[in-house]
């Protein structure tokens, strides 16, 4: 899965301090997002809503060890967006939705509303990780930016100090010009200092986007602007992109744990079993045979 190339499209990096006091995650995924939008036909506000959301997805999925481990976050918000979710693997993919994909806002003087499409309510982390039974965390959002609230969440739910910075440059047109993000956690015993030197180097930098757009690569921005002064090495970087793992039997096989009545009235009915795909929007037409 790791690409040797130098200009690697859509990628995450993983790296860690010298001395090892602080793991890092970077990405870059504009084609990632832009996929996510042409699919679900999103609104200018709501490529910005799931582009954070989805980075966010490969920022911490980065640290999945094993392919068929699984991280969901799924915001339960009372905003015009509604539900937004996203789902990504061990192995460098990712799908996602929004439950009301075309709304749009006006823009603020301060950019894109994020804030006011989420709305307020809960995040949730879910991690399912090999045989074990799927683990969720939950906080209430304190901000609707994603990026603090995440940063909230491991705060809370998993006592690790978290920056998270994301950034999304899209045009009127709803084409990605840039998406990246960065994900920073400190182990519990960093030293004072070093955490200080973060957070002087945390607070200086420029906004992401904007970064980006003149040029500069996620790597760069992590040696030159976040780990400026500290010491880190790179460990891997490897692609990521959106994929939909959707078939026609993981449908049917989800249609028969209906209940007996249930499946009875499909099969009794004179409209044909229809299914689709909240991630991808693939139908599937089904013959009712199969049910019985």
């Amino acid at each position: 899965m790791v690409r040797n190339e130098e200009n690697m499209s859509d990628y995450a990096v993983r790296g860690i301090t010298h001395d090892g006091y602080v793991r890092f995650f970077g990405v870059n995924a504009p084609e990632t997002v832009q996929k996510a939008i042409d699919l679900h036909y999103l609104s200018i506000i709501n490529s910005v809503v799931m582009g954070r959301l989805l980075l966010s997805g490969l920022l911490i999925g980065a640290g999945l060890k094993n392919e068929d481990d699984l991280l969901t976050i799924r915001i339960d918000g009372d905003g015009p967006s509604g539900v937004v979710l996203v789902t990504t693997t061990g192995k460098g993919t990712i799908k996602g939705y929004v439950e009301n994909p075309q709304i749009e806002l006006r823009m603020t003087d301060k950019g894109f509303a994020v804030a006011e499409a989420v709305g307020s309510g809960t995040l949730s982390v879910i991690r399912s990780i090999g045989d074990n039974p799927a683990y969720t965390g939950q906080i209430e959002l304190v901000s609707g930016e994603i990026g603090d609230d995440l940063s909230y969440y491991f705060k809370q739910s998993e006592q690790i100090d978290t920056i998270v910075n994301l950034g999304i440059l899209v045009s009127p047109q709803a084409k990605i010009i840039q998406a990246g993000g960065i994900l920073v956690q400190c182990m519990p015993d960093t030293p004072d200092e070093l955490l200080e030197i973060l957070d002087k180097n945390a607070q200086k930098f420029p906004n992401l986007s904007d970064i980006m757009d003149m040029g500069y690569s996620v790597e760069q921005m992590l040696t030159q602007f976040i780990f400026k002064e500290i010491p880190i090495q790179f460990l891997d970087k490897n692609d990521v992109c959106y994929k939909c793992d959707c078939n026609m039997e993981r449908f049917l096989n989800g249609i028969k744990l209906l209940g007996k009545e249930e499946i009875q009235e499909i099969i009794n009915s004179d409209e044909p079993l229809m299914a689709e795909c909240h991630f991808c929007g693939l139908k599937y037409e089904f013959d009712k045979g199969e049910l019985t």
